[in-house]
């Protein structure tokens, strides 16, 4: 378990995780048009409040395929862990930001604020290394959340090691939230439908019936 003191959040780097297959939506969704922008283009404005913004990819050669899909000063990167779904992802962008805080979203969250990132930093609290929405059942959202880079040493081991009892981010977060190295947030902070997925077309329409105003 990492310790010590890790300063609260000033400034971080931005990223977007967008290696899913996206089996349930049937073609590669973060580059669809929803309430008139790209899936990948609302997370980026999310992020819009970082020092740097990167989008990892999955594979090397899907993040080379759609490098030039993305916005100028935008990084495209592979994960260094491809195949082990989101948390490889968080693996590998703890791995290239390790001395300072990362703010992770999923490319599939795009009602996330801008302004949420800032209120998020604002919640640390001694000792935590992680800043993390958890809901009233205590099930967290790991992917619109803050990270120190100190954790990715722990977390790239978790991801290696291929222990089922070390993976999976609700165990994984239970036992940093267990050692005090985790803030624990409210989402609703975020507001309503905030942190509404769009997994299935189904869940694009409802983003658009959000975002749309009704004639």
């Amino acid at each position: 378990m990492t310790r010590g003191r890790v300063g609260a959040p000033k400034r971080w780097h931005g990223v977007v995780l967008a290696g899913g297959a996206a089996r349930r939506f049937g073609r590669d969704k973060v580059f669809v048009t929803v309430g008139g922008r790209r899936l990948i283009d609302a997370a980026l404005a999310s992020l819009a409040r970082a020092d740097g913004r990167s989008v990892l990819l999955g594979t090397r050669e899907r993040a080379d395929a759609v490098a030039d899909q993305l916005p100028r000063g935008v990084d495209a990167l592979p994960d260094d862990h491809p195949g082990h779904g989101p948390m490889g992802g968080l693996a590998t962008a703890l791995a290239r930001h390790p001395d300072g805080w990362t703010a992770v979203l999923a490319a599939d969250l795009p009602l996330v604020p801008a302004d949420w990132w800032p209120w998020l930093a604002e919640q640390h609290v001694e000792r935590a290394a992680a800043i993390v929405p958890r809901d009233e059942r205590g099930r967290w959202e790991p992917l619109a959340a803050l990270y120190h880079g100190s954790l990715g040493a722990l977390l790239s081991g978790a991801v290696a090691s291929g222990d089922p009892a070390q993976l999976g981010f609700q165990r994984w977060l239970d036992a940093l939230a267990a050692h005090g190295r985790v803030a624990a947030v409210d989402p609703s902070a975020m507001g309503p439908s905030a942190l509404l997925n769009v997994n299935r077309p189904e869940d694009a329409a409802e983003v658009e019936r959000l975002l749309v105003p009704a004639p």
